[in-house]
């Protein structure tokens, strides 16, 4: 890839790191003035995923929808790029504060605050924009004039971070089938993260409690190598006190600002970065979010330009289909609390749960037993042939797909949006259509109650 122009203008210089997701190079932007950026190009395993365009969209909206000045900027992306999909960000020179503390060790506290400043101005402006990034750790904060009166913070990655408003409940608690997967990295991931709770805001002031007990005392709270060891002392284990790491010489004020953003429950902890930042201020006698404030900036969303993430358009709100059929209501309570519901919902049906992605969940209400996709299609004999064998229903009884699409207006609060939308298999016509809109309105109903609605 080095030498070669992506998206008609980059010019890949040279790599300057990979992950499991993408390689990243640095580029020469060949517009008049020239400049550098970061391209991250995604592996091709990754983008011949089922649902990739739907994951690239919501990563680039996430990072298109939010940007400060503590945060590294997205400037361009297009999903179909010769070259592959890729991402174009700002370039910032520095180095990670991974690099910093693998150099240093222990950084001094007031630094410790101070750097803690920057971050705390980037993860409030996002989380009041319903952004929460779920991935927080010191490789991911890039750290500008290290060590100088001038030192300062970027947060990168927020492309992997997810909205808050649009509640993700994973096929597993649908189903019952398989393992509830906790997303982020292990050594910063939150207990409500790995308990499958529903994560908010509060879980990234975790991964800062962690960041910051490793900046101060040089190791993590939990540093065992197992890794269902690890993810048991995040739930259950207490971080050990500062003077039993050798780190005695930390202010009490501070530790106790650090111990309690690690509090196991996130009703236990600050309840906003600006609260986190606060307390550590009153604990050095410093203002630290006046010290730290960027100059300038007015909390507010921007877009980024000239975007290309070939977004799934959203469902509209009359579908032309006669038999496709739609309703909006209101649901308040948790996601786990409505992934339980939804399951017994699916199991009492006789459902199948097809897929759950970001706000949206796909079901089968109704499907004969022996059906398999495609078997009523095609042309000629065997098209006949496979129509023929298709398992019959009798009339009135044909199978449903199901749409619900979630959001979460405020990501403070328990409200879900639910918009249903029910629609016949298309090997399964509805043979009577105001039959048809019957049973969709039972489901709906069935649907309400299940939900406590």
């Amino acid at each position: 890839m080095v030498g070669k122009t992506a998206l008609g203008r980059y010019r890949l210089r040279r790599p300057l790191g990979q992950g499991s997701n993408a390689q990243v190079y640095l580029a020469d932007c060949l517009d008049d003035p020239p400049r550098q950026v970061v391209v991250k190009r995604i592996h091709d395993h990754v983008s011949k995923h089922p649902h990739f365009r739907q994951l690239f969209a919501a990563e680039v909206e996430s990072m298109a929808n939010f940007t400060h000045p503590y945060v590294v900027r997205l400037l361009e992306a297009s999903i179909d790029d010769p070259h592959g999909p890729c991402l174009v960000m700002e370039y910032v020179p520095g180095v990670t504060l991974e690099q910093v503390l693998e150099l240093t060790g222990p950084l001094d506290p007031v630094r410790v605050c101070y750097l803690a400043g920057y971050l705390c101005h980037a993860l409030q402006a996002a989380h009041d924009s319903g952004v929460i990034h779920r991935d927080l750790k010191p490789s991911n904060l890039m750290v500008l004039d290290v060590a100088t009166p001038r030192e300062s913070l970027k947060v990168m990655d927020f492309g992997f971070a997810g909205f808050a408003a649009r509640p993700y409940i994973q096929l597993a608690e649908l189903t019952g089938r398989g393992p509830i997967h906790a997303m982020g990295t292990p050594s910063y991931v939150s207990p409500e993260m790995i308990r499958g709770d529903r994560v908010d805001a509060r879980s990234d002031l975790y991964s800062v409690g962690v960041i910051l007990y490793e900046l101060l005392t040089g190791r993590l709270p939990f540093d065992h190598t197992d890794l269902d060891r690890l993810l048991t002392a995040h739930l259950k284990d207490a971080p050990p006190p500062f003077h039993k790491v050798g780190a005695g010489h930390i202010p009490d004020a501070i530790e106790a600002v650090v111990q309690l953003a690690l509090a196991k429950y996130p009703n236990e902890r600050q309840q906003s970065a600006r609260e986190l930042l606060d307390r550590l201020g009153r604990a050095v006698g410093v203002d630290l979010w006046e010290a730290t404030a960027p100059e300038g900036y007015e909390a507010g969303l921007a877009v980024a330009e000239k975007l290309d993430p070939a977004e799934t358009p959203e469902p509209t709100a009359e579908p032309a289909d006669p038999f496709q059929i739609a309703y909006r209501f209101e649901a308040v309570m948790p996601e786990r609390l409505a992934a339980a519901k939804l399951r017994g919902f699916v199991e009492d049906l006789g459902g199948q749960v097809l897929a759950s992605d970001p706000g949206l969940i796909r079901l089968r209400l109704g499907v004969p037993p022996g059906y398999r996709d495609g078997e009523g299609r095609g042309n000629g004999l065997l098209g006949w042939l496979r129509a023929w064998r298709r398992p019959a229903v009798p009339r009135g009884q044909e199978p449903i797909e199901l749409e619900l699409h979630l959001e979460r207006p405020d990501p403070s609060q328990p409200q879900l949006n639910v918009l249903l939308r029910l629609a016949p298999m298309k090997d399964y016509p509805p043979a009577d259509g105001s039959l048809w809109s019957r049973r969709c309105e039972t489901i709906y109903f069935t649907l309400r109650r299940y939900l406590g609605q």
